[in-house]
């Protein structure tokens, strides 16, 4: 991504109005060039062709529904967002290198990596709980685990994005 993408981020919505991806301005740009999305909302920066003068987009709509669309995959980065680098048994602040994923519905009892069914761990409730349910264990979550927002990313990331407030 060169300097210019990465200065200027842009939010890709589906054709419900979903945010599905963040993408670089000029993949965007282009995207709608050729008639892929509609521009939204712009940046103040504009952009020159030899001929043509662009504004650079800072939301666009693509113009389809993109199935199962939140964009997020389940792995351990996106876990470290959604909990706010917290254990979710003990509150705990943990770094990402020293942070484990729990099962909530272990693997050993069907559970599979899903969003609904992992939440980051500190590595002494991880060992504790083991392959046991919360409730076996006797230990509580902090909060249902859940797909990752779009504002928690946003958030996470720093992108204070006004124009992005709109749709998320």
């Amino acid at each position: 991504m060169n300097i210019l993408s990465h200065n200027y981020p842009t939010l890709k919505l589906d054709a419900s109005y979903r945010p599905v991806a963040i993408v670089s301005a000029i993949d965007a740009l282009v995207s709608s060039i050729v008639g892929k999305a509609t521009v939204l909302e712009t940046y103040d920066k504009v952009i020159h062709s030899p001929n043509l003068s662009f504004k650079l987009p800072s939301v666009i709509v693509v113009n389809k529904i993109i199935k199962n669309g939140h964009g997020f995959s389940c792995d351990r980065k996106n876990i470290y967002i959604r909990d706010n680098g917290k254990c979710q048994y003990c509150s705990c602040k943990v770094n990402k290198e020293q942070s484990t994923i729990d099962h909530v519905i272990p693997r050993s009892q069907g559970g599979t990596i899903t969003w609904d069914n992992v939440v980051l761990s500190c590595f002494d409730c991880n060992q504790r709980k083991g392959n046991k349910t919360p409730e076996q264990a006797n230990m509580k979550i902090l909060k249902k685990p859940r797909p990752l927002t779009y504002g928690e990313y946003f958030d996470y990331m720093n992108f204070n994005i006004e124009m992005w407030k709109n749709y998320c």
